[in-house]
C-alpha cells in the first residue's frame, strides 16, 4: 500500500505473542485466538499458533479488538499546554484504548503553512504515546501553502461557524475558494458545520441564555444549513467533505442524501450526542455545552441510525479539556467542550450494551471506519500487513467513572458516576506494551501516521 508524508516508511515496533483471546464481536464458542506482531506489524491470527521466540502476552480469555482511532481530539498543545498537552492528552487516549489520534490544532500557533505543520508534528512525536494525525488549518492565510502542506496531513480543518478559538466564516466567496484550493491540493476538508449568521441570531435571541437554551442559541437549523451550505461547495469544487461532530438529525438526513446522489462526503459524531441530550441541561449545566450543542434524544436517535447505516461512519470524542473552574463561570463565559478520549471504548461499548449499536458496527465506527473515513491505512484491524495495535478487555468488568481518577488534566467528567464496562486492561501499540495495570508504559514513541497520497482534482 502506497502511503507517504511525514511518516514515508513504517516506523517499526515491537514482536509480540498475544494467546488465549477472545474475539470481539463475540460469537459461539470457539478456540482461543492467537495474534502475531513482527517489528510492530500484524502478521497472523489465528487459533492454535505457537509464539516463535516473541515475547509472549497471555490474554487468559480477556477479549481482543483493534486498537481505536479517534479521529478528533483537541490537546491545545503546543500553545495551552496548560490544559492538556500531548503526554496528558496521548496518556488519556491510552486509558481509553485510543493508539491512534487525529489532532485539530484550534489555538495559536495554528498550521497555515507547512514550516508551522513541521514544527507541530516534530513538537508532538516527541511527546506522544500513542500515533498521531496533525490538521492543518485551513484559512484565507493558508492557501499559498496548502499544496506543499497536503503531502503531512490528514485532511484539512474549517471552521464554517465559530467555536472556542476560532472564528467562522461565512463569507461565501472566501470559502469557494477555500473549497476549490482544497480539491486542488487533494486533501479532504473536515469541517465543523454552523452557520455564523444564525449563531449570532442565536445569541441576539436569547441574551440571558443558560446550559438548558445552549441547543436553541446553537440551533438545529445552524448545523443545517451550514451543511447545505458545505455540500453545494463540495460538489461545485469536486472537494472531498467530512462532517465534524455532526449533532442533528437534520444533518444526518443531509448527508445521506448527498451520498446517495454521489457526493464525496462523510461524517462523524461524539459519544455526546448519542448519549447524552439537552435534558441533562439541569443535572450538568455548563458541562453540557459543546459546540455544536447536544440537541434530543430524537436526534441521538437519528445518529445511531445513521451509523448502523454507514451515514456517519466513525464516533471521535472531540476531546475538549478545559480546567472546572472554567467550565463553573457564567453560561456566556464559560468555554465550550468536554474530556473524554479516555473512555472511548467504554462509551461506545456502553451503546452496545443498552442494545442500540449491533458489536460490529460500534466496533467499526472506532476502529475500521474510523480510519477509512479520513483515509488512513495500516489502522484499525487484526489482519496481516496492519499495525499490530491491540486492546485487551473484559467485558463483563464494571467500573464507575470518577473524573478525578482520569488522566486528563481536567479532573472533570460529564459521565461522573456512571457504571461502564470495556475499559482497557492492557493496550499495544505497534507490539509495545503502551498500558498496563492502569499505567502507560511508554513515555513517547507514538509517529505520525501513515497517509494516502494527495488526489488533487
Amino acid at each position: 500500500m502506497s502511503v507517504v508524508g511525514a511518516r514515508a516508511v513504517h516506523p517499526g515496533g515491537g514482536d509480540l505473542f498475544v494467546r488465549g483471546a477472545r474475539s470481539y464481536p463475540p460469537g459461539p464458542a470457539a478456540e482461543p485466538l492467537e495474534l502475531r506482531v513482527r517489528a510492530g506489524r500484524i502478521v497472523e491470527v489465528g487459533t492454535s499458533l505457537a509464539p516463535h521466540g516473541e515475547p509472549v502476552l497471555e490474554a487468559r480469555g480477556r477479549t481482543l479488538i483493534p486498537g481505536l482511532v479517534d479521529v478528533h481530539v483537541h490537546f491545545r498543545d503546543p500553545g495551552l499546554e496548560r490544559k492538556e498537552g500531548w503526554q496528558h492528552g496521548s496518556a488519556g487516549a491510552l486509558f481509553g484504548g485510543v493508539t491512534s489520534v487525529v489532532e485539530v490544532q484550534n489555538n495559536p500557533p495554528l498550521s497555515t503553512s507547512r514550516a508551522a505543520l513541521e514544527q507541530r508534528i516534530a513538537h508532538v512525536r516527541a511527546r506522544s504515546r500513542v500515533d498521531f494525525g496533525c490538521l492543518a488549518n485551513l484559512l484565507p492565510a493558508s492557501l499559498p501553502e496548502l499544496d506543499e502542506m497536503a503531502p503531512l496531513t490528514p485532511a484539512f480543518k474549517l471552521f464554517l461557524g465559530g467555536s472556542t478559538g476560532m472564528g467562522g466564516l461565512e463569507d461565501r466567496e472566501t470559502l469557494r475558494a477555500l473549497f476549490q484550493a482544497a480539491a486542488k491540493a487533494g486533501r479532504m476538508i473536515v469541517a465543523h458545520c454552523e452557520d455564523e449568521e444564525l449563531l449570532k441570531a442565536g445569541k441576539h435571541r436569547y441574551p440571558d441564555a443558560s446550559a438548558a437554551e445552549h441547543h436553541l442559541v446553537r440551533s438545529h437549523e445552524a448545523e443545517e444549513r451550514s451543511i447545505d451550505t458545505a455540500i453545494a461547495l463540495s460538489e461545485e469544487s469536486g472537494a472531498e467533505l467530512h462532517v465534524f461532530h455532526i449533532s442533528a438529525a437534520g444533518g444526518v438526513a443531509r448527508v445521506r442524501a448527498a451520498r446517495a446522489r454521489g457526493v464525496r462526503i462523510g461524517a462523524s459524531t461524539a459519544p455526546h450526542y448519542l448519549l447524552l441530550s439537552n435534558e441533562d441541561a439541569p443535572r450538568l449545566g455548563n458541562l453540557l455545552k459543546v459546540n455544536p450543542s447536544i440537541k434530543t434524544k430524537a436526534d441521538a436517535r437519528a445518529l445511531l441510525a445513521g451509523l448502523a447505516d454507514g451515514t456517519v461512519e466513525a464516533i471521535g470524542t472531540d476531546h475538549a479539556p478545559h480546567p472546572l473552574e472554567e467550565k463553573e463561570r457564567a453560561y456566556a463565559h464559560a468555554p465550550a467542550g468536554m474530556p473524554s478520549v479516555d473512555l472511548l471504548w467504554p462509551l461506545t461499548f456502553e451503546c452496545v450494551r443498552r442494545g442500540w449499536l449491533t458489536a460490529e458496527c460500534a466496533l467499526a465506527s472506532v476502529t475500521s471506519a474510523a480510519a477509512a473515513s479520513l483515509h488512513l491505512p495500516e489502522k484499525g484491524r487484526l489482519v496481516p500487513g496492519f499495525d499490530g495495535d491491540l486492546v485487551l478487555f473484559d467485558p463483563h468488568e464494571l467500573r464507575t467513572v470518577r473524573g478525578r481518577e482520569l488522566p486528563s488534566k481536567s479532573k472533570w467528567s460529564a459521565y461522573e458516576g456512571w457504571e461502564l464496562a470495556g475499559f482497557p486492561q492492557v493496550v499495544v501499540r505497534r507490539g509495545v506494551v503502551a498500558f498496563a495495570e492502569g499505567e502507560p508504559r511508554v513515555e513517547a514513541g507514538g509517529e505520525p501516521l501513515a497517509l494516502q497520497p494527495p488526489r488533487p482534482r
